[in-house]
């Protein structure tokens, strides 16, 4: 039972990465601004007004990694590998990838109606 708990985690990481500012804001709270281009990002908003800092990313520079960062689902299978790497239980990879996507995808809708 405590392995679902890796579920909810990993789907409220990848609600928060994609679909609110907290990672800049963070970047700004501990003044990380210059190593993440904040000030560039800044100006990308200005040009697209519906983009986020993972599109900002790939607009950037289109490498494999940034690519990789800015799809939701591609994070959440990364990040359910990392916890099958703990614990080495196939069926807790299998159902926890299919729950974080699940919950991922229910937080989204959620948050869209609410607008």
């Amino acid at each position: 039972m405590e392995h679902l708990v890796y579920s909810f985690l990993n789907a409220s990481i990848l609600f928060f990465m994609y679909h609110t500012d907290a990672f800049v804001e963070y970047v700004r709270l501990f003044r990380l601004g210059k190593l993440f281009q904040i000030e560039k990002y800044e100006k990308y908003l200005d040009i697209f007004d519906e983009g986020n800092y993972w599109d900002y990313l790939v607009y950037e520079e289109k490498t494999f990694l940034r690519k990789l960062l800015s799809c939701p689902f591609c994070v959440s299978f990364w990040m359910n590998i990392v916890c099958f790497a703990c614990h080495k239980e196939s069926v807790i990879l299998i159902v926890s990838l299919w729950l974080t996507l699940f919950l991922y995808l229910v937080l989204k809708f959620l948050f869209k109606r609410s607008d």
